[in-house]
């Protein structure tokens, strides 16, 4: 058990240092480059993400989930997925230049073909990276992961400043696969993974079928809306729309990062138990929506500081996207606890069928509404988020008997806190306006927040009374003791 919660400590430690990284490049990269050269670069970063989707057909990810392997298995996955690799490879290098006149713009072409060669080398380190995982070796992953972002990062931010503009992005890239390969073979040089082997292919095919198609589809709802904008209205709409949208994924990243690292394994357990997981669900649900729907009251609230400290003054058309999406997002009704509550219970195939439903419909709406402008993309939001939430919750009924004025029941708690720290933060940017990055109004602001969610939880009982209580409790406890000492 100690070994487990090290594992995890590990995988969250990562998670915040890889998400501390990424944060701080885009802090400093969007202060030295223009939304139209940042566009080049998601646009970019659409393309190469779908193919890293598709490639999850012939994922590495077997050998972690296998009960056993030998070593044609390893061969094997990394036979397939260089062939996959290489084909996909070809296909995007050389159609980079048609890529190019779709959007309207050259760089494109020196773009995509730096990241396929990225996307080529990552073939070397994905067999190593997934047994690393099988055996638990958490330390080795971090290290590997933690010094390759760290060294991507600064890379990108000094060719950044040297003008290399969106193929920083990029070298960046490339980078961080060559590092990631290189390390992985200094830490583990099981060199025997490289040999040609195809003799387990079949069992490679049937464990990426689902996966598979479930990854590419989701990942297709989440990039195409990009592809639509830079062909319908240009790079520069795609680039605040991205930026719109990492913002409002701020509260998720930073709130509840590390907890996907915990809820796969906690429901897994529960279900080995034998348990019924609808306590535990409706519990996770309650303490998601406590934290995650008050941050994004606030947030919307506080875009234009928010955008200007994060992105500056140019993303500034940003600001009304980000109080857009970030109520919309409210409707997600803690979609992270969807994954891991089906995995848990096996039902892969539910989950396949969910994407099968929501991503086509979710594609077709953004595409209506590029065609009325970036606002109507930000709005079409408030229609996609609830209709997931909706069919999520259909297949997680079919497993746990949750029945609808429960799951209400539930929600209802968070609905009152998030509205007596959204009213207490918006009462006082009436009595003190915000005015740009001024500091006390923003104090004030997050201060009289903050007082009403504390207010709320009391007000309404919320299951996150128990936990601070608990919290305060232990850190009363480790001072008495440093204390003692």
């Amino acid at each position: 058990m100690e070994g487990v919660r090290f594992a995890l400590l590990l995988s969250t430690a990562e998670r915040y240092v890889a998400l501390l990284t990424n944060f701080i490049c885009i802090v400093v990269v969007s202060r030295l480059m223009t939304p139209d050269e940042v566009g080049v670069s998601v646009v970019g970063m659409a393309v190469m993400v779908l193919a890293l989707s598709a490639r999850e057909f012939v994922s590495t990810n077997y050998l972690i989930q296998a009960r056993t392997i030998t070593k044609e298995d390893v061969q094997t996955a990394f036979t397939m997925m260089t062939v996959f690799t290489l084909v996909m490879s070809f296909i995007i290098y050389f159609s980079a230049p048609t890529i190019a006149v779709i959007y309207e713009n050259a760089g494109l072409v020196s773009y995509l073909r730096i990241v396929t060669l990225a996307f080529a080398i990552e073939v070397f380190s994905a067999p190593v990276m997934s047994l690393f995982r099988r055996e638990m070796a958490f330390g080795k992953i971090a290290t590997i992961n933690i010094t390759s972002n760290a060294v991507s990062t600064v890379l990108v931010i000094i060719l950044a400043e040297f003008g290399f503009s969106y193929m920083s992005f990029a070298w960046g890239w490339f980078a961080t696969a060559t590092l990631t390969c290189v390390l992985s073979l200094i830490i583990s040089p099981r060199l025997w993974v490289f040999t040609p082997c195809l003799s387990r292919w079949r069992m490679m095919l049937t464990f990426g079928g689902y996966n598979g198609a479930i990854t590419v589809m989701h990942r297709l709802s989440e990039q195409l809306p990009f592809l639509l904008l830079g062909r319908l209205l240009s790079l520069h709409h795609v680039a605040i729309y991205s930026r719109s949208l990492l913002v409002c994924q701020l509260p998720d990243r930073v709130i509840l990062g590390g907890a996907g690292a915990v809820i796969l394994p906690a429901f897994a357990a529960e279900v080995r138990k034998g348990r019924d997981l609808k306590a535990p669900y409706l519990m996770a649900l309650e303490i998601v929506s406590g934290i995650l729907w008050p941050a994004l009251c606030l947030l919307a609230i506080l875009a234009e500081p928010v955008v200007i400290i994060v992105l500056g003054n140019q993303w500034l058309e940003a600001v009304p996207l980000v109080r857009i999406i970030a109520f919309a997002l409210i409707f997600s009704l803690g979609f992270d606890l969807n994954y891991p509550i089906l995995v848990s219970l096996g039902a892969v195939r539910d989950m396949f069928l969910r994407t099968l439903i929501v991503a086509p419909i979710s594609v077709l709406i953004t595409f209506m509404a590029a065609f009325i402008g970036l606002k109507a993309v930000a709005y079409s939001l408030f229609i996609i988020m609830p209709f997931q939430a909706l069919v999520s919750l259909y297949f997680i009924r079919k497993h746990i008997n949750v029945p609808w004025n429960e799951l209400a029941k539930s929600l209802q708690p968070s609905l009152v806190v998030a509205l007596c720290g959204a009213s207490a933060a918006f009462a006082m940017t009436l009595a003190v306006p915000l005015n740009g990055i001024a500091i006390l109004p923003i104090f004030l602001c997050i201060s009289s927040g903050l007082a009403g969610w504390l207010f709320g939880l009391w007000l309404t009982a919320h299951p996150l009374t128990e936990e601070i209580r608990h919290i305060l409790g232990w850190l009363q406890l480790a001072r008495s003791k440093q204390s003692v000492r």
